[in-house]
């Protein structure tokens, strides 16, 4: 059993460690009455096979994949169904979220923007 698995279960919450390509994992997890399924795993090569398990045990589970390219995603979205995020792009956009929070929290900058670039 992994340690967070272990944790999890001593806070008395249901966890399932094990690969999601094996129908015994998904059916441990309870996918049956699960209303989604966030797959982030770097093996994309058993993101189908992951997918048709979900759905064949839960014909109406959302699926929520990450993606490693372009191509990849749109694949997913096409064959699958899935809503996919691409890892790079989902990066940017929470770290530009991350900036543009903390910008707002700190209230306006005392530096005119130019102001550094100006001969004295």
């Amino acid at each position: 059993m992994a340690p967070l698995q272990e944790w999890l279960r001593a806070q008395g919450m249901a966890a399932v460690f094990g690969d999601a390509v094996e129908p015994a994992v998904l059916i441990q997890a309870h996918i049956a009455r699960a209303c989604m399924l966030v797959i982030a795993t770097p093996d994309t090569l058993n993101v189908q096979q992951i997918i048709a398990t979900a759905r064949l045990l839960n014909p109406t589970i959302e699926t929520v994949v990450r993606s490693h390219g372009e191509e990849e995603a749109q694949r997913l979205e096409k064959e699958c169904g899935s809503a996919v995020f691409l890892g790079d792009e989902a990066l940017a956009q929470a770290m530009a979220g991350h900036v543009l929070a903390r910008a707002s929290a700190r209230g306006p900058v005392a530096t005119a923007p130019g102001a550094l670039h100006e001969s004295a």
